[in-house]
């Protein structure tokens, strides 16, 4: 069994041999979760064409597209109605 310590912001490094077995790349996901006191770290699955499986990866990417405030957003849908 392979033995890795935890850094000081929290960060683990995973054992060459471990991550070519799992057969994980730079920025792959993994979940992660705790019980009765086993730490076990699970492969997300793969996106399809690019596009997260989670539709929930895509809130908040179009923030203040259209203003900061809401009468900025009120005053742009104005103004394309207009």
């Amino acid at each position: 069994m392979a033995e890795i310590r935890m850094r000081p912001k929290h960060q683990l490094t995973l054992p060459a041999n471990i991550v070519r077995q799992a057969n994980l790349a730079t920025d792959d996901r993994l979940d992660v979760s705790y019980s009765n006191g086993v730490i076990v770290l699970t492969p997300k699955p793969a996106s399809v064409s690019g596009h997260p499986f989670d539709l929930m990866a895509y809130a908040g990417i179009a923030k203040d597209m259209w203003g900061d405030t809401a009468d900025e957003v009120n005053q742009y849908i104005r103004d394309l109605r207009a």
